[in-house]
């Protein structure tokens, strides 16, 4: 398994867009600039974005609502 460190500080998404597309990657790990979290942008299908942010299980997140 490879591994990699990844130093960074902290940015928006859109920050976050621009260096993943910079270094030709289909996603991207940083720390949310609001929030403090870390959080993963990602290419998908169709050429838009997603995001994975990562909590603790004891941290209360609101329901999703389904579309």
């Amino acid at each position: 398994m490879r591994e990699k460190s990844h130093e960074t500080v902290p940015m928006s998404v859109e920050q976050a867009v621009t260096e993943m597309e910079m270094v030709g990657h289909d996603f991207f790990l940083f720390i949310d600039e609001d929030s403090g979290d870390p959080v993963v942008v990602y290419r998908r299908r169709g050429f838009d974005y997603g995001l994975i942010r990562v909590h603790t299980a004891d941290e209360a997140q609101p329901a999703e609502e389904s579309a």
